[in-house]
């Protein structure tokens, strides 16, 4: 039954008993304003923390150093990825699940253990290339090897209109492939007599040439000398062009040496021309030239003899015609290192000028038809 005394006497009600006095309110609206319990009709409110608890400490305002941060709470834990083969280094955080269009063998245990990218997988192999030069810096596209066959020694060498081509003119025999260590010498022979070590030979009107040997035209000197009944009856000179198409001449009494007065090759003297071997090279062709002494300038026969260094003799028979003070006796070449003597029994004869002239000896100049200026 409710109690109307309050309206009735406009006066409160007592309350039935007093409070406990262990600090307890007797009315929830009491303790509610009080702080000490909830709103009325309401839940009650989760439990406070231990440390909303725990009373402030007291803030030192000279206190510098970071406030403490309270501790993150748990994170709830991931779920375990399905597959067994995931990299435990793999901290790319991607999801597990493998992507639509991603094969599940892909996302097996056979992935690069130190792969730390993405969760894209790796690309399928490309096809292996067949191995190549490992110095081709090429592109990627394949060479295909071809074998090129060694040319047979037989075969016919192919001809060709390229002006630097050396391989020789069509019609000419194969050249034999080498089967030693070193390529042979190519054989230049001119097909002329040649002179044996210790050979002495007459060179005659029909047999006026000889080949020399590649030793007979370079060790030791080649000396020319007359052998008449008077002595200093033929003086011998010695006309010579150089490698470099110099002209120049050497006489007994007037010039006896060159080219090179320091280094000569060509020597003149009274008792004949010596030519020496080692700078033959140097040297073109050369003329010996004969220059009768006698009172009407007519030769006075005797043998002109030409020796090696080996030992080995020419000689070359002389006449007694008239001449007008000079005679062609012997020519001389240098081919490839090798001399080439020929005697030429000339009948003519002339002035020394005019002589040297007709040999082809045309680039020097003269004083007098006998007196060249050097």
């Amino acid at each position: 039954m409710s109690d109307f005394g309050f309206l009735r006497r406009r006066e409160q009600p007592q309350a039935a008993s007093r409070p406990a006095s262990n600090g307890s309110s007797a009315s929830p609206v009491a303790d509610f304003l009080t702080g000490r319990a909830a709103r009325p009709g309401r839940d009650a409110a989760p439990a406070q923390s231990p440390v909303a608890d725990r009373p402030a400490a007291q803030s030192n305002p000279l206190d510098l150093s970071r406030p403490e941060t309270p501790a993150p709470a748990p994170s709830p834990p991931q779920p375990q990825a399905s597959s067994a083969g995931r990299n435990p280094l793999d901290l790319s955080g991607s999801d597990p699940t493998p992507a639509p269009g991603r094969s599940q063998g892909s996302s097996g245990g056979g992935g690069n253990p130190l792969d730390l990218g993405g969760s894209d997988p790796t690309p399928p192999s490309r096809p292996s290339a067949p191995r190549s030069n490992p110095l081709d810096l090429g592109g990627s596209e394949q060479r295909v090897e071809q074998r090129v066959e060694p040319p047979s020694r037989n075969a016919p060498v192919p001809t060709s209109n390229n002006l630097l081509d050396l391989s020789g003119p069509s019609g000419s025999a194969p050249v034999q492939a080498s089967t030693g260590r070193f390529a042979p010498l190519v054989n230049h022979e001119l097909g002329l007599p040649t002179l044996d070590e210790g050979e002495r030979r007459i060179l005659t009107v029909e047999d006026p040439v000889v080949h020399l040997t590649r030793m007979q035209s370079s060790a030791g000197a080649l000396e020319f000398t007359v052998a008449t009944a008077q002595p200093n009856q033929l003086l011998l000179g010695c006309l010579f062009e150089t490698v470099d198409q110099r002209e120049s001449i050497v006489l007994p009494g007037m010039r006896p040496q060159g080219p090179d007065p320091h280094s000569p090759i060509f020597r003149s003297t009274t008792q004949g021309v010596t030519i020496n071997l080692r700078g033959i090279k140097r040297a073109a062709r050369f003329f010996v030239i004969g220059l009768p002494q006698t009172s009407d300038r007519s030769m006075p026969g005797g043998t002109l003899v030409v020796q090696t260094y080996g030992g080995s003799r020419l000689e070359v028979v002389l006449d007694r015609s008239a001449t007008f003070g000079a005679k062609a006796l012997i020519t001389g070449y240098v081919v490839e290192g090798r001399i080439v003597l020929r005697a030429e029994h000339d009948p003519f004869s002339g002035t020394l000028q005019q002589v040297a002239g007709v040999y082809g000896y045309d680039q020097m100049t003269w004083r007098d038809p006998f007196t060249p200026l050097f």
